[in-house]
């Protein structure tokens, strides 16, 4: 089932990582002709030149909440690159309100490299405060609303999943005429593994067996992880958002469904891991900066084990999400 990361909004004044957990994907859409509220508390624009305004109306404005480590904002950018590209010259504008889970999405080096990286060329605003998300009542990573040449919010749409709808109201806002499109959403309906988080902020399915705990512990590989669960070998540190390692050696086995891995990592140092499926061979994946890594890109559905090996402590595990 397709997975989603929400915020509980009450939580938010307390930490906004802190308030994160998963739902099952729902489109849900506002009455028609609600007025969009402003963008404030914005930190500054990226990819902006500087008379920008976003307050000047287009013919259609798409506005997408995301974060720039979510596996899921980063499968709609395909489409929101096409269209960017596509309807802008017809009078479509999107813009990214970047608004971060982790505390290193704060930075604005770091969302500029991603820019780079994702090849992203529509503005973009660092809504660091939420105050942007707040406003409006925002709970998703992705959400897209779509307003109309007045301002007013004609579609939201929270999750994966709604290429074609959205696409087909761009176009009638724009004057164009229908087109058959089928979409361009990954089938997501194959996975079975929740998104998984490492740090002391939320509770993390370590194997109970090794007596999870915060701060630092030394662990042993015992019995293999049941499925959705993972053990450790070697010295960890669980405290804020990341479980780090602290010892030279360190290692991770992780029971999973689904055909990807991803992690949200970083290094204090540049350094590689040894990242091996189901047994096979090892291959080697650099982690250097924070952002998002792709540990396993497969394409066969099921269950499987990831070993994750480091020879150099300083590794920090954010979270791991399945394609």
């Amino acid at each position: 089932m397709q997975r989603r990361r929400l915020l509980r909004s009450s939580l938010l004044a307390v930490s906004a990582a802190s308030a994160a957990y998963l739902a099952t994907r729902t489109g849900v859409t506002h009455a028609q002709g609600a007025a969009a509220p402003g963008l404030p508390g914005m930190e500054g624009w990226l990819n902006a030149p500087a008379a920008f305004d976003p307050a000047v109306r287009r013919r259609a404005t798409l506005v997408n909440f995301w974060t720039y480590s979510c596996i899921n904002a980063r499968r709609t950018l395909p489409y929101l690159r096409r269209w960017d590209a596509e309807y802008g010259r017809a009078g479509l504008q999107v813009l990214g309100i970047h608004t971060p889970e982790f505390g290193f999405e704060h930075d604005r080096a770091n969302v500029e490299v991603a820019l780079r990286e994702l090849g992203i060329r529509y503005p973009v605003a660092q809504d660091n405060g939420y105050r942007t998300w707040r406003a409006w009542n925002n709970r998703a990573w992705p959400a897209f609303y779509l307003l109309d040449g007045a301002g007013r919010i004609v579609m939201r749409r929270e999750g994966e999943g709604h290429s074609r709808e959205m696409e087909a109201e761009i176009r009638g806002l724009l004057g164009l005429a229908p087109r058959n499109h089928p979409g361009e959403d990954a089938d997501l309906s194959r996975i079975g593994s929740p998104e998984v988080y490492f740090g002391a902020t939320h509770p993390t399915p370590q194997d109970p067996a090794q007596w999870p705990r915060n701060g630092a512990g030394s662990y042993t590989f015992g019995r293999a992880p049941a499925l959705n669960t993972y053990s450790l070998d070697g010295g960890w540190v669980r405290e804020g958002e990341a479980l780090t390692l602290r010892t030279p050696r360190g290692a991770l086995r992780m029971r999973y469904s689904a055909a990807q891995l991803h992690v949200v990592a970083a290094a204090a140092q540049p350094l590689e891991v040894s990242v091996r499926v189901d047994g096979g061979a090892p291959r080697k994946v650099r982690i250097e900066r924070p952002t998002l890594y792709t540990l396993v890109d497969g394409t066969s559905y099921g269950e499987h084990m990831l070993e994750l090996e480091a020879v150099t402590p300083g590794l920090a595990l954010y979270s791991a999400t399945f394609g």
